[in-house]
């Protein structure tokens, strides 16, 4: 295309050098447009301005940067590192545009268990099972497909970003954003979120994964401090998020609120310059938390941060310009923040006009729509555990016709930010359950289906009223138990706990009330003493304590907060027309007192703002199979319609060097179809390093198995996956010794195991050796008396 200029006349050109604003038209300061200049595009994505017949470089793709960041004025390279709003009503914020530039804005959203917007721009979405329902399922294709349909509900908004996954640990049962999480491990965490990135990511648009690190508590999280030692760091907290970068190539990451040893995470140079980007190669954009900066610029561009998020106000940004015209601030760091925004714009599907935004939209398109519900619903019960099936009263017999259906209520202890009050809570479990959790990862779905109607839509009767047709409810008489009883096929009791950001958890969410005893009690009782049978539900997204009245069930599903397709899915494990497959992501303890952060959550030492990781390396399992504290359910523990044997253990070489295959088959060994979860442990020696009892090295899930069905699995394990972090030469070790690989399908249902040897120590990796020094008092198996 023919460039065209405005020539100046050699007048008015004398004239603006007598100007004293002529250096800035010349140089970067120079203004978008005026009287006697004109800006237009020519033939090479540039603009020409002025007699001088300068070009302003377009941002056109990845090599076009660093001209277009020379061409930027300082204060358009401060605006660039604050938010500016976002496009799409309802998201939670986007970047700041430069159109001079050929820069556009970006929008980002919400998005660990669906894509979300604020309650009040009315956009549905789907909502899926919440992210620890999925992560129960181990299924890494499944977590893939469920992300991809986020990720085409993403773009189908025009949306550039989904703010997540979100990985932090399940430190303490009582984590409030527990749900929103994967596990309590961090191989299966980091697995997930990865199967996550890489199913947004392949629809175009990108993720932020989020929270980095150790936002494992919503107690106090903007001011703690956590003092953690960089083994545990890099062992559990760290590890999912470097399986992400490394595997999975995330387009952007989301700093945490709290401070770690000291410095906030979003001004954390060790953090995330020196672990994330130099340690694990990671090149892509990081953001704040939503006010995570402190309005602080300096420290976070001096920490490795790029884009304060929803901005930075004006001292914020004054006191970043300040610094760089007095040289206090390199403008280097500052250009590098620019830099990293502008390779996450041209990537985006704004950049390259996959997606338009359109604000009259209210849904994503019936196709879409349609297609995620029903993915919606088969995903729900992968992530479904069975806890207990005694006498097969699950699946259903062909005997039941009619339901007995009765739940508790619950009313959450904070309903989370831009959630409707009617989602916290519930006044009948059983005719309302909690579909998701609330706060950021809250969706307003499509649609919604509660049990009632699911068991409808499968030709069941609920019963759900008593002789004088009052509705049952908690407050169940042993009359409207008896009644119940005699008028239904089974009894369901559902139980549930609603979970959202902004609180932690508690005894009261973690103990059963003594209403909530007394409804089972009562309806057990009633239908035993008619030799039928009780199935209790559990509506959670956190555990909870079975122990007190699990011997009054005769089968306990744990139905997680099971998105939109509650009741269509649950009624579907209920019936047989599908099978919960599920295992557990995390330990479910008989008691609190029995967590290993029992004592230092939320806090420690009397210091509100302070909670120090004394169990250090020993979280969730690590710890009950260490110290040998028998929990109520252990981690990766889930029963089955039907049943699986292991069989045909095997190693390629006794000897590990570089990489070790570990084979074996499981066959369905029962009545019924099924799937199952194998997971694979290693138990080290101690040396140098204490090691935990034992540690999930890989898993699987099989495919659906029909009875007599097998299928073979191979594990390939190298040094750095068995390696435990020496922090006196930062390096990964491997120390020699007798290694024993554990099958099994659980962590304490060990199926077959498989010794192997390590002749001399292996380095497997060397990390940078500038964490700070940390005093604190850690477990120890061998300090205990």
């Amino acid at each position: 295309m023919k460039s065209y200029y405005k020539v100046l006349s050699t007048s008015m050109f004398s004239l603006m050098l007598l100007s004293s604003n002529y250096s800035g038209v010349l140089a970067a300061e120079q203004p978008t447009s005026s009287a006697n200049s004109a800006v237009v595009s020519g033939d090479s994505g540039s603009v020409q301005t002025g007699t001088l017949q300068e070009q302003t470089p377009m941002l056109v793709d990845q090599a076009s940067i660093p001209a277009v960041i020379k061409a930027m004025t300082l204060d358009e390279k401060v605006n660039l590192i604050g938010g500016a709003g976002a496009a799409v009503t309802g998201a939670a914020g986007g970047t700041y545009a430069i159109p001079r530039l050929g820069i556009p804005k970006l929008t980002f959203a919400d998005g660990p268990a669906g894509l979300r917007f604020g309650s009040t721009a009315n956009k549905s979405t789907t909502g899926f099972p919440i992210p620890t329902a999925l992560s129960s399922s181990f299924n890494k294709d499944l977590m893939y497909n469920v992300a991809s349909a986020m990720g085409k509900e993403t773009l189908d908004y025009g949306v550039d970003v989904i703010l997540g996954p979100a990985l932090n640990i399940h430190r303490d049962p009582r984590g409030g954003r527990n749900f929103e999480y994967y596990s309590e491990d961090p191989l299966l965490s980091g697995e997930m979120a990865a199967q996550f990135t890489k199913g947004v990511q392949d629809q175009g648009v990108g993720v932020s994964m989020k929270h980095f690190a150790a936002n494992n508590q919503e107690t106090n999280r903007q001011s703690v401090n956590e003092i953690i030692s960089e083994r545990a760091l890099r062992e559990i907290y760290l590890a999912g998020f470097e399986r992400v970068v490394k595997e999975a190539q995330p387009w952007t990451v989301m700093s945490s609120y709290n401070s770690i040893n000291g410095p906030f995470s979003a001004h954390n140079s060790w953090l995330l310059n020196d672990v994330l980007r130099s340690d694990w190669g990671f090149n892509g954009m990081v953001m704040t938390d939503w006010g995570g900066s402190k309005q602080n610029g300096i420290a976070m561009l001096n920490g490795g941060n790029d884009l304060s998020m929803p901005s930075l106000n004006d001292a914020g940004k004054a006191a970043v310009k300040a610094a760089i015209l007095d040289g206090s601030l390199p403008e280097e760091k500052l250009d590098t923040a620019i830099e990293n925004i502008l390779t996450l714009v041209v990537k985006s599907p704004t950049f390259k006009k996959l997606s338009t935004v359109d604000n009259t939209k209210l849904s994503v398109n019936a196709d879409l729509a349609a297609a995620d519900a029903q993915l919606s619903r088969e995903a729900a019960p992968e992530g479904m555990v069975l806890l207990k099936n005694e006498k097969k009263a699950l699946p259903f017999d062909q005997k039941v016709k009619k339901v007995g259906l009765v739940g508790n209520s619950y009313t959450m202890p904070s309903c989370g930010f831009g959630t409707p009050t009617s989602a916290c809570t519930t006044d009948n479990a059983a005719s309302k359950m909690f579909l998701m959790g609330t706060g950021s990862a809250y969706v307003t779905p499509t649609h919604t289906v509660q049990l009632p109607e699911g068991l409808n839509n499968a030709g069941y009767t609920p019963v759900t009223t008593n002789a004088s047709g009052a509705e049952l409810n908690q407050n169940l008489s042993a009359e409207d138990a008896a009644f119940m009883a005699k008028n239904s096929d089974i009894g369901v009791v559902v139980i549930a706990r609603g979970s959202g950001e902004g609180a932690d958890g508690n005894s009261t969410t973690f103990e059963p009330t003594a209403t909530e005893l007394d409804l089972i009690n009562k309806v057990s009782d009633a239908f035993h003493a008619v030799n039928k049978k009780v199935v209790v539900v559990l509506n959670v997204g956190a555990p909870f304590n079975t122990v007190s009245w699990r011997d009054k069930a005769d089968s306990i599903l744990l139905s997680w907060q099971p998105g939109m397709e509650a009741g269509n899915a649950l009624t579907d494990v209920l019936s047989g027309k599908a099978y919960p497959s599920g295992k557990l992501p995390e330990t479910f303890p008989v008691k609190l007192e029995d967590a290993p952060s029992y004592a230092n959550f939320p806090s420690s030492d009397g210091n509100a703002n302070l909670v120090k990781y004394k169990e250090d390396i020993y979280v969730g399992y690590r710890y009950y199979s260490t110290f040998k504290v028998k929990p109520a359910y252990e981690f990766g523990y889930g029963l089955s319609y039907t049943t699986f044997d292991y069989s045909d253990f095997k190693l390629n070489k006794d000897t590990l060097s570089n990489k070790i295959k570990v084979s074996f088959k499981v066959t369905n060994t029962g009545i019924n179809v099924g799937k199952e979860a194998p997971q694979l442990y290693v138990s080290a020696p101690d040396g140098k390093l204490e090691k935990p009892a034992i540690e999930l090295k890989a898993f699987g899930k099989t495919r659906e198995l029909k009875p007599g069905q097998k299928e073979t699995f191979n594990f390939f394990i190298d040094p750095k996956d068995i390696a435990s972090f020496d922090e006196s030469t930062s390096s990964w070790i491997v120390e020699k010794g007798t290694y024993k690989f554990k099958i099994g399908a659980s962590s304490a249902d060990i199926r077959g195991t498989l010794d192997f040897k390590v002749d001399n120590d292996i380095v497997a990796e060397v990390d940078n050796d500038n964490a700070p020094d940390v005093e604190l008092d850690r477990l120890s198996k061998f300090n205990q008396q």
